[in-house]
């Protein structure tokens, strides 16, 4: 059952987190800098209970978190859908961002938990229905925004929440582990872990960039209409998604580590850059290429996190790893935010994508230290 929420979740997630810039812009007409504030803030609240949640699945059935999550997500939904001001939708925002979080976070902690001898295949596979559900969720998000309007599209996803929460009695039960909250920072402040913290945060900052500019750049700079932002999207997660599950089938364990992650941030950086080209094949092809390199990372990172922390303390550990990215992005949204809105939607872009390639020398001096 994991890999079908978690296509759930991302059917969810994808619907409005590239789209939804589009109605602040022009529905809601908040600024650059409100809606880098709003997505600064989604972050934010993962950073709060990040680590709480974590733990908490560590000694408790995580099951029971993903429930309230999806009431707490759908009853956001609903409430988002009346919303027209900038203050008042913050803090239902707030509260939206915090329990998708907590759904997304709790099926993660499961999957980790699973600890079975074939993991790279079941991490390929779970996040090969995770890029199949972003995949759906850009075509369902273009299409519904295309043919209805943004507030009753937030009802319809409202509903469908809603009724994801029957079959979460079919989730597996995960035996709660009590550690001392001190194992948790012995386990965390170790060089290996460090390192892979460091230049995971560096990375993630690209995922602000998009969050605050990729839809505003489709649209105002290659002319996409939301359909059309649906389709150019699915097809970059439809390569993430085979990426991951070509990884987990085919390449698990059989590429150096230096050459595997200087492949992903070569060709993901890349990506980012030249995909600014206002042509739309060409911006297509590249924005490909970006997806095979941000699918490569992804399965690097999930591979990476069961490989550093004990099982028994996994929820709390990965939920560490989990704010360092939730880090990664608020710092990108607030920079990009204001950056795009002033000086064209390219530039987050162009920026974040150098900053994945500047990542190179880090890496090679990382792994060489082991």
């Amino acid at each position: 059952m994991l890999p079908f929420f978690i296509a759930a979740y991302s059917v969810i997630s994808s619907s409005l987190y590239f789209f939804l810039p589009l109605y602040l812009k022009d529905g809601l007409n908040f600024s650059g800098s409100q809606i880098g504030l709003l997505y600064g803030v989604l972050s934010l609240n993962a950073i709060l209970v990040s680590f709480p949640v974590g733990v908490t699945a560590d000694r408790y059935p995580a099951r029971i978190l993903t429930r309230l999550g999806l009431l707490a997500t759908a009853l956001c939904l609903w409430i988002l859908s009346g919303v027209g001001r900038f203050w008042p939708f913050l803090l239902i925002f707030w509260g939206f961002g915090l329990s998708l979080q907590l759904f997304r976070q709790s099926l993660d902690i499961l999957l980790f938990k699973e600890n079975r001898p074939d993991i790279s295949r079941v991490f390929g596979e779970y996040n090969a229905w995770r890029m199949g559900g972003m995949m759906l969720g850009a075509l369902v998000g273009g299409m519904l925004l295309y043919s209805l309007d943004f507030p009753l599209t937030l009802k319809l996803l409202a509903l469908g929440v809603l009724a994801l929460l029957f079959p979460t009695a079919r989730l597996p039960r995960s035996p709660g582990v009590r550690s001392p909250l001190l194992q948790y920072g012995r386990d965390f402040l170790t060089r290996p872990v460090l390192f892979f913290a460091a230049w995971l945060f560096l990375f993630t900052l690209h995922w602000g960039a998009e969050a605050t500019s990729l839809a505003l750049f489709l649209k105002n700079n290659l002319s996409l209409s939301p359909r059309g932002i649906g389709f150019y999207m699915a097809g970059e997660f439809a390569v993430v998604g085979l990426t991951a599950y070509a990884y987990g089938r085919f390449w698990a364990g059989r590429v150096k580590p230096l050459h595997f992650l200087s492949l992903a941030l070569l060709t993901s950086g890349a990506g980012h850059i030249m995909m600014t080209y206002p042509s739309l094949s060409w911006s297509f092809f590249w924005r490909a290429v970006h997806g095979f390199g941000d699918g490569l990372i992804l399965m690097e990172a999930y591979t990476t996190i069961a490989r550093l922390f004990h099982v028994d303390r996994i929820g709390g550990n990965s939920s560490l790893i989990s704010l360092i990215t939730t880090l990664g992005v608020f710092a990108g949204s607030l920079m990009f935010g204001p950056l795009g809105a002033h000086y064209g939607y390219a530039w987050p872009l162009i920026i974040s994508g150098a900053i994945s390639l500047a990542l190179l020398p880090l890496a090679y001096a990382g792994l060489r230290e082991g």
